[in-house]
């Protein structure tokens, strides 16, 4: 992926740019940060720590089940599931099984799903409301191996009689472990009639999940910080900054007792040469090369000032730069550059 990426700001480079490599050959990302979504271990079933019934929701060894516009709904498993390196989260997930009792055949989009973390009676307001104890449907990092053989299409009709087993996830905030409540209702309010599940993600954390975590609290415990698209130890004399920014996966780093950061980092969403032009500005100040660090090339920015800029593209997609101070030798950063991990 690095090389490909290499080749791709190449063909964004000038042919008057000059290359110059730099540091040795590194690791690019360690195996535990290349856990991806494919994967959700030790955390399928849970049906046993299942809550109570309610008056329109029915237990049976260990299967829950809600009779709801003309259908009838019984958990199948439920659990936790990696949102994958982007998100560096954990997601709820339940399989289902629908069985359709209408004389017609209907979809399962005639009702619906809504999961709250907490555990609630049917009918709760906080199903209808917004705010933070409700889940949001996950519809863009599904555990594609936990719906195989499940139908995913809520608007694919089900035949009077038959079953189909159907499978939703739902995103949760700060990585949440405990009880959640899943209400099912008709879609059409004159036809209400809610019914509940109740689950439990309690010590049920993804494999792939434990493993990033447990990875970048070994980078913390080195001083360093890990963010999605990049992770970085300090090197000698280098010490993390006050500046964590998650959204833009932003830091900053000081040298020595220096009172103000040297190197501040963060990523974009445009090209490294991208960024590197907009500093230069339509007069074209300051000069734009290549520099090739550990075997990674960066677009590197010099202003008029001395002060560097570098920019790369990592295997997230996102542009991650280091803008280095004007009073820093070149020497003194790239011992910090060297240590940049890129996810």
């Amino acid at each position: 992926m690095q090389s490909a990426m290499r080749k791709g700001v190449m063909k964004m480079m000038r042919p008057m740019m000059r290359k110059v490599a730099l540091g040795v050959p590194a690791v690019a990302l360690s195996a535990a940060l290349a856990c991806t979504m494919a994967g959700c271990g030790g955390t399928e079933g849970g049906q046993d720590s299942s809550g109570g019934n309610e008056a329109a929701g029915q237990t049976a060894n260990s299967v829950q089940t809600a009779e709801v516009a003309g259908f009838t709904i019984e958990s199948v498993g439920d659990g936790s599931y990696y949102r994958g390196a982007a998100e560096r989260q954990d997601g709820f997930w339940l399989r289902v099984k629908i069985t359709n009792n209408n004389e017609a055949a209907k979809a399962p989009s005639v009702f619906s799903a809504r999961a709250a973390v907490g555990t609630f009676d049917a009918g709760d307001a906080v199903f209808d409301a917004s705010g933070d104890q409700r889940l949001n449907a996950d519809t863009k990092t599904q555990a594609v191996e936990l719906g195989e053989g499940a139908q995913m299409d809520a608007n694919a009709k089900i035949e009077p009689g038959q079953s189909v087993e159907f499978i939703y996830f739902w995103t949760t905030k700060d990585n949440y472990y405990g009880p959640i409540t899943v209400e099912f209702d008709s879609s059409s309010s004159s036809d209400s009639n809610p019914s509940v599940m109740h689950f439990d993600t309690t010590g049920r954390e993804s494999d792939e999940y434990k493993a990033v975590r447990e990875a970048a609290e070994a980078i913390e415990a080195q001083g360093g910080i890990d963010f999605p698209s990049y992770s970085i130890i300090p090197a000698d004399g280098w010490k993390l900054g006050d500046r964590i920014d998650e959204k833009y996966e932003g830091c900053d780093f000081k040298h020595g007792d220096e009172a103000i950061s040297s190197i501040d980092m963060r990523t974009f969403k445009t090209s490294p040469m991208m960024e590197a032009e907009a500093r230069q500005g339509s007069k074209k100040k300051g000069v734009i090369d290549e520099v090739e660090i550990n075997g990674v090339t960066w677009v590197r920015y010099t202003a008029e000032s001395g002060a560097v800029s570098l920019f790369v593209e990592a295997p997230s997609g996102k542009t991650v730069s280091m803008v280095i101070g004007s009073k820093l030798t070149w020497d003194d950063a790239l011992l910090m550059a060297q240590n940049v991990v890129l996810k």
